[in-house]
């Protein structure tokens, strides 16, 4: 590659960062400053410390982040373990049955709960009626149901990990202690745990940031707790652009203060075990009756979710009906999904968009890739910093970030406004996603052989020829999975779907909200199911086509 190709190749990488990353951060920290009518004020800054609300909704929010990584964690680490060590009866079927939350879109997650375990739902009605109560003994909404709603939803981050953990373990050093005399508990505690801290703590990293930047869990389950993401969203709906600027700055601070800490963290205790040979695996023991009680709570927890969507997109007005079940079904649901064009419009909608972000995700992600494995990238450091950004900014504040950058025309907009127009969706989706093909790409070409590269060109191959000959089958694997996960990301994206739509453009995301607000239970229920099976039909291809692996999927990078 010549040096002005390189020249020009991170000049297009800088354009986009600063463009699109760095200047609408800098955008909403400047609208962080102006009230409602234009006037230039510290108010909006100083009201988040000075009002006891917003100072609340800071508080909750770090308080469910917190408990959402102490119980996602204790839920998946034992059952990685479980998985691990002991023989569980339908293995196969169970392990992949505990990945389903993984592919179970956001919202669509959260109204299986409200249909389980809301004021109307299948345990309330259940519960009045064995006990003939005069009304719903419990009201599914505030902290604890906004919780539990995230322990369904991230436990799968600490499954994965610690599961690829355990997988790398030498179980020599375990049974070496055990000659020595020591206890399991004293195993677990002492040998076990630390060599799985890495991998908790990554997983710790993940689930923090997601929780604190959760928004359809808190906007649909928190009641009157208050929490930054609906409050941002809050704020925004009601004209107080200002205020809703100032508390998206703080909540992306909050989010790159986590990161920071987390790498200080993971610097500071990282551990380094040197194994002899490829790691033994431990026979299997008998799963003891607590454990076994214990793992089929679990797997009941995580199997209702999905069991009752399938069951209310058959039904007919699944809450309207005083019975415990629903008494009625159809398949009326599905025939408008794919007979009425303003139902499954939504859906063409989401899969276009997901294109246009994902095709230059994939472009983006394989030159940025290529430029930093190879050294070729200027100023690395910043460049890195900003690759990392979109990583910590939750998708509320990018919406907020913006509408603040291009409200009014700019060079990145090409002169246009593009607040209200068609292309601002797509663009959000690009660069929420941004970071993930990046990461894979280089991840995968650090242990890359690049004499192949200067034998290909000593013989006088041109350079384009050289990636689509020697490089691109290397890392077919790492691009392919990092695609799904960025096409899969756009079609069911919700938190900047919801503040960036508009009719044209309407995603299936915010008509599945839509349907849940006007009652339409059983069509959400039709449409969330659809939408599933079209996750699991992409991973199922992808998986047959590239054959990706889990293992290099960009969240492990």
């Amino acid at each position: 590659m010549t040096r002005l190709a390189i020249l020009l190749l991170n000049l297009l990488i800088f354009f986009v960062l600063i463009g699109y990353v760095l200047n609408p951060l800098l955008q909403t920290l400047n609208s962080g400053f102006y009230d409602a009518q234009g006037q230039y004020t510290f108010q909006n800054y100083v009201s988040l410390v000075e009002r006891p609300e917003r100072l609340r909704a800071f508080a909750n929010t770090i308080l469910l982040s917190l408990l959402t990584v102490l119980g996602a964690g204790l839920f998946g680490t034992t059952l990685a373990y479980t998985f691990w060590r002991f023989d569980v009866p339908l293995r196969g079927l169970l392990s992949r049955l505990v990945l389903l939350p993984l592919g179970l879109p956001p919202l669509v997650g959260v109204f299986s709960f409200q249909f389980l375990y809301g004021e109307s739902g299948v345990l309330s009605r259940l519960l009045q009626g064995l006990f003939k109560l005069p009304a719903p003994p419990f009201s599914f909404e505030g902290l604890w149901a906004v919780w539990l709603v995230h322990l369904y939803s991230f436990y799968v981050q600490f499954y994965l990990f610690v599961s690829a953990a355990l997988a790398r373990i030498d179980t020599a050093v375990l049974e070496a202690a055990e000659n020595l005399g020591a206890s399991a508990w004293s195993r677990v505690w002492k040998i076990l745990l630390p060599l799985l801290r890495p991998s908790l703590l990554s997983a710790a990293l993940i689930v923090f940031v997601l929780s604190m930047t959760s928004f359809t869990a808190p906007l649909l389950f928190g009641g009157k707790t208050a929490f930054l993401t609906v409050e941002i969203f809050n704020q925004k709906i009601s004209g107080e652009f200002g205020v809703a600027s100032a508390m998206t700055v703080e909540l992306v601070a909050l989010s790159v203060t986590a990161v920071f800490l987390f790498e200080v963290c993971n610097a500071q205790m990282r551990l380094t075990v040197r194994s002899r040979g490829a790691p033994r695996e431990l026979p299997l023991e008998r799963l003891p009756l607590p454990l076994f009680l214990l793992f089929m709570l679990q797997v009941l927890f995580i199997a209702l979710p999905i069991f009752a969507l399938v069951l209310m997109s058959f039904a007919k007005d699944p809450l309207a009906s005083t019975s415990i079940l629903p008494t009625q079904y159809s398949l009326e649901h599905y025939y408008r999904l794919l007979s009425d064009a303003a139902v499954y419009r939504p859906f063409l909608n989401s899969l276009s968009m997901a294109v246009l972000a994902s095709v230059p995700n994939l472009v983006f992600g394989l030159v940025a890739g290529l430029l930093i494995a190879q050294r070729r990238i200027f100023l690395r450091e910043v460049m890195l910093a900003l690759l990392l950004l979109p990583l910590a900014i939750p998708g509320t504040a990018l919406a907020i970030n913006l509408i603040a950058a291009f409200a009014k025309p700019s060079i990145f907009a090409f002169g246009t406004v593009l607040v209200g127009s068609s292309m601002l969706l797509p663009l959000a989706y690009f660069i929420r996603h941004l970071p993930y093909i990046t990461r894979s790409v280089a991840a995968t070409l650090e242990t890359f052989d690049y004499q192949l590269v200067e034998a290909a060109a000593t013989l006088g191959s041109p350079y384009l020829r050289i990636i689509g000959r020697v490089i691109a089958p290397l890392i077919l694997s790492s691009l392919a999975s990092g695609f799904l996960f960025t096409f899969i990301g756009a079609i069911s994206e919700f938190p900047c779907s919801i503040l960036l739509y508009t009719p044209d453009n309407l995603p299936i995301a915010v008509d599945i909200f839509s349907q849940l607000r006007i009652g339409s239970f059983g069509l959400a229920a039709a449409e969330g199911v659809l939408l599933i099976t079209l996750i699991f039909a992409l991973t199922w291809a992808f998986n047959r086509l590239f054959q990706t692996r889990a293992a290099e999927t960009p969240l492990q990078l």
